[in-house]
């Protein structure tokens, strides 16, 4: 009697588990299908690319309500309309458009708005990255990159994702870049984020150095670096 019970609580609980994973996936998949078809309805009428995802995102749920200049600078930056639908999507997936993106999207300067969401990108990103989760936390960098391109704390994280996933090619160049903001930035908090606690901020440079210079042996590369 007791096994049976525990049987039925067990299938109970897999079953749950598996609602809501494929809820997920399934949301995923429906926000896509939904912001393409607005996209296409848009194109239809003959505007052009960054006009199409900008009219999607005015008449979204969620986005309608924020201001125009927000929503056009998201555009700008993330540029094509497969990124900015991974953008919705995760955004969309994690409530960050209902939650936080109100409150950033309000800023009167478009930079640090830009900044802030680069950040929730890369610290959602540095955790996927501890869990070993790369292909996951590459596609979450790349967006805060394509936001933040200058930034250290978007071209350290991803240079570190490519070095662990042996794609030292790639890595080389945004360690290059990512090494030279660190050293002209007068804040490096934002190194920190996603990280353990009590993560050190030299052993942390140090390992960045570590990794490049692996890179660069790996790659067969010479340092671009003055």
């Amino acid at each position: 009697m007791e096994s049976g019970l525990f049987l039925f609580g067990l299938l109970i609980a897999l079953f749950a588990i598996y609602r809501l994973v494929s809820r997920r996936l399934t949301g995923a998949q429906t926000t896509v299908r939904a912001l393409l078809r607005d996209y296409h309805a848009f194109e239809r009428t003959g505007l052009p690319e960054h006009e199409c995802l900008l009219r999607v995102l005015t008449h979204r749920s969620g986005w309608r309500n924020l201001p125009l200049v927000f929503l056009a600078e998201i555009v700008k930056r993330l540029k094509t309309k497969e990124v900015v639908f991974r953008f919705v999507s995760l955004a969309e997936g994690y409530r960050y458009d209902r939650k936080h993106l109100p409150a950033i999207a309000g800023k009167k300067d478009m930079e640090v708005a830009m900044r802030e969401v680069a950040r929730w990108l890369g610290d959602f990103g540095n955790r996927l990255q501890m869990k070993n989760r790369l292909k996951e936390a590459e596609f979450v960098q790349k967006l805060a990159l394509g936001l933040q391109p200058d930034q250290y704390f978007t071209n350290l994280p991803l240079a570190t994702t490519y070095y662990r996933m042996e794609r030292y090619s790639d890595a080389v160049p945004l360690f290059e870049k990512g090494l030279a903001r660190l050293e002209k930035s007068a804040d490096v908090s934002a190194l920190l984020n996603g990280l353990e606690p009590g993560a050190d901020l030299n052993a942390l440079r140090t390992s960045y150095e570590e990794m490049y210079a692996a890179c660069l042996k790996a790659a067969g590369s010479q340092s671009s670096r003055t």
